[in-house]
Parts: structure tokens; C-alpha cells; sequence
């Protein structure tokens, strides 16, 4: 007679995949990445490992729970496959103690940042361009009290030699006391060692200071055009109380430097920091005050101001050298100050378009004068060359009348219109 209990094989045999390898290498399964990938970027979206048994070993918990297979062996009684049980009084003290443990050695949260101000956050967010750094660590007695240092540029850098590509980082360093005296330098560190290229670069550039001229302790004395590669800036001195109006990475090299009034354009190459920043100290290391001037053109340097209605001041005269007179200052010798620097070159200052441009209205106005664009100049080319002597419509009327009878007289060629074919002339009234 067949039994109507139902057959269960069980496994003796339980060893597997998961209960021979550790749980280090099952991780390592989901978690690794090849060399290729990890230069791509991959290594930041990838799963981190997680230690499953931080609180609680697997099958235990809070409220115990005999499973069988997992904490109880299988060959229990079918009308109890799970049962919860109360646990003792020296378990509990035993599972809160370790779970204290645990957490008493848990790492402390991390570290508030300091709320930094709008104008101080630096060019991108939370990174460290723009930031202010502070003073440069001191070189033996000499300290650097007073000065401020920005770093314009952090970047990885890449180098092919014959073992790979070597990947490095490079700071651009600039740092100033703002009163003229700055310099600028790039530091290299390793790939995960941005912080010591930073610091690396503020010492260098703390050992390279240059002293920048500036006129009446704010802006520049003339306009300069300076250019390094592909990057050219045309600097223009600007009055008092007018601020810095230039590139992000040069207004902080004139904090540094202490210039508050100043216009720059920058043509060209904008994201060539290094460029950047070489042809602006170029630029101003190539000043000429004006008692330099006044000894190299043996003149008066005068300062005529639209606020003194154009009364001559004088500014610097030549100490040095003998003063020129009128008659020694030849008639194609340049006076201008303007026309000293810049190598003749002016930045493009495009008009701008007014704001009813491209409305309907102005659109339908400008069409109804578009057939009189040329009458200015007609009636110029028609007065000087005596075809009439004054602009008026009787004399307009007697030319009109006076070439029309060289035409029928066939002095003169019928006129015809661009794209106005088979003209004829005007038939006789019968």
C-alpha cells in the first residue's frame, strides 16, 4: 500500500560557491574593475562593500526565531517549521553590550564645512580655485604677513613616458601683498596629492615676487596690449571708483596685486590660464611711468583732464637729461600718450543694437526709407560735378527734361533697370 505522506529529499551535502569562498572575495566579484575602467572614471559609480554582519550576525536579530536550516537543524517536527522563543536575560545584556561596542567604535561624522560668503566660494562651487589660501608659508626669517594668495588653476596633468602615462597634478599659484608686489608659480605633486601641488606652488611663487608700477596706488599708467600664444589683452585705465571689469582669473591677480581700477578684454584663448596670467605680468612688468617717459622724450608729460575744462597740468619733467624746446619736437613726432603703447592696436567695441531693432515697426520704417539711401550722396556727386548748380526741383526738373532729349535724340543710350528687359521707348501721341 503506498503512503500518502509526501517524499522531501533532503541534501546532506550543503558545501557550495558562497560557503567556500570568504565573503572578502565574493565582494571582489561585484566590486572589481579592470585598469581601463578605472582610468575611464568607472571606479566612482561602482558598489561599495558592505559588512553585513555589522549589527547583527545572519540569522539573529532583535526577537529570536529558531528557521530551520539556518539556526535549527532540519529534522524538526512539520507543525513547528518556525518558532519565536524569548530570549534570556543574559542574551540581551550580551546583544546591547556588542551592539554598544560597535557603535562606540563607529568613525565620528564628518566635519561641518564652514559656510564661506558668495564672494569668497572661489570659480566652481566647494574646489579650491578662487579660494583665498592665505598667507605663504614662511622661507627661514622672512614671513609673509600681509599677503594673499589664490590658486587660479588645479588640474591633472598627463605625461607619456616609455613605463605609461604619468598623471600628475599642477596648481597655478599667484599671490601679492596688494601693493604692487606679486608674483605667480605652478606646483606639481602626485595624482592624489593636489593639497602638496598647491603648497609646492605658494612657495614658489612666494620666491618669485615682481614690483608692478601703478599710478595713484589703484590702476595702471597707460593702455597696454600684451599676448602669449593664442591669448591677447587689451588693458584700458580707468578712473577712480570704476572696480575691475576683466577675466575671473585677472581680477584676482589685481586683488593681489592692489589694482581696483581696471577694464581688460580678452581675445582669443580664455581657458589658457597659464597663458593668461604670463601675458598680464608681461604686460605690466612693461609699464613706463611718467618720469621715465619724461627722461626718454626730453619733454613736459602734461595731463589735460575734462574736468578742469583741458587746463594743463604738469605731471613729470626730465631730471636727467636737457628739456627740448618747441623747435627741437619735429611736426610728425608723436605727443599722445595713447599712441606710445599699444602697438597701435585698439580693442573691437561693437555699436549695440538697439532694443527696437527687430520690431514690426521699425522694420516697416526702415523698408519705406530704403529707396531714399542713396540720395544724400547723389545729390553731393551731382552738385560737384556742375550738373546742377543748386538742389532744388525746378533745376532737378530742367536735368531730368535735358537728358531725356539726348535720349530721343540718340545722344544717349536708353537707360535700362537691372532685371527689366524689353524696355521701349514711349510711343508718339497720334
Amino acid at each position: 500500500m503506498a503512503s500518502l505522506i509526501p517524499f522531501s529529499q533532503i541534501r546532506q551535502n550543503t558545501v557550495n560557491f558562497f560557503m567556500r569562498k570568504p565573503a572578502r572575495e565574493l565582494w571582489k566579484t561585484v566590486t572589481s574593475l579592470s585598469p581601463a575602467g578605472i582610468k575611464k572614471g568607472r571606479a566612482k559609480t561602482r558598489q561599495s562593500v558592505l559588512n553585513l554582519q555589522k549589527f547583527y550576525r545572519i540569522g539573529a536579530g532583535p526577537i529570536k526565531v529558531k528557521c530551520p536550516g539556518l539556526n535549527a537543524p532540519l529534522t524538526m517536527p512539520n507543525d513547528e517549521p518556525m518558532a519565536v522563543m524569548e530570549k534570556t536575560k543574559e542574551e540581551v545584556d550580551a546583544v546591547e553590550e556588542r551592539l554598544k561596542n560597535i557603535i562606540a567604535t563607529r568613525p565620528s561624522k564628518k566635519k561641518v564645512k564652514e559656510k564661506l560668503h558668495p564672494l569668497e566660494r572661489g570659480f566652481a562651487g566647494t574646489r579650491v580655485e578662487g579660494q583665498k589660501l592665505g598667507p605663504p608659508p614662511p622661507i627661514g626669517d622672512i614671513c609673509f604677513d600681509g599677503f594673499q594668495t589664490y590658486c587660479l588653476q588645479l588640474r591633472r596633468t598627463t605625461n607619456m613616458t616609455s613605463y605609461g602615462r604619468q598623471h600628475t597634478m599642477s596648481a597655478l599659484i599667484v599671490t601679492g601683498n596688494g601693493n604692487g608686489l606679486g608674483g605667480y608659480a605652478i606646483g606639481k605633486a602626485g595624482l592624489k596629492h593636489h593639497i602638496r601641488a598647491v603648497v609646492d606652488g605658494m612657495k614658489m611663487a612666494s620666491r618669485k615676487l615682481v614690483y608692478v608700477e601703478l599710478l595713484e596706488n589703484r590702476t595702471i599708467y597707460q593702455d597696454f596690449y600684451a599676448e602669449c600664444r593664442g591669448t591677447r589683452i587689451f588693458a584700458q585705465r580707468r578712473p577712480k571708483d570704476f572696480g575691475v571689469v576683466a577675466h575671473p582669473r585677472l581680477m584676482k591677480i589685481c586683488e593681489v596685486l592692489g589694482i581696483k581700477d581696471l577694464e581688460c578684454k580678452v581675445v582669443g584663448s580664455t581657458r589658457n590660464y597659464i597663458a593668461l596670467t604670463h601675458a598680464f605680468f608681461i604686460g605690466l612688468l612693461n609699464q613706463e611711468t611718467h618720469q621715465q617717459l619724461a627722461e626718454r622724450k626730453k619733454l613736459h608729460v602734461v595731463e589735460l583732464s575734462p574736468h578742469r575744462r583741458y587746463f594743463p597740468v604738469k605731471v613729470a619733467s626730465p631730471l636727467q637729461s636737457e628739456l627740448r624746446t618747441e623747435r627741437d619736437v619735429e611736426p610728425k613726432e608723436k605727443l599722445l600718450l595713447n599712441d606710445f603703447y599699444g602697438e597701435g592696436r585698439l580693442p573691437l567695441i561693437k555699436k549695440q543694437v538697439p532694443f527696437y531693432a527687430n520690431l514690426p515697426n521699425h522694420l516697416a520704417a526702415e523698408a519705406l526709407k530704403h529707396r531714399f539711401r542713396n540720395r544724400d550722396k547723389s545729390m553731393i556727386r551731382l552738385m560737384a560735378d556742375d550738373v546742377i548748380p543748386r538742389w532744388t526741383r525746378d533745376e532737378r526738373r530742367k536735368w531730368a527734361e535735358r537728358k531725356y532729349q539726348d535720349m530721343i535724340n540718340g545722344l544717349v543710350p536708353l537707360p535700362k533697370g537691372i532685371g527689366l528687359s524689353g524696355i521701349l521707348p514711349k510711343s508718339e501721341k497720334r
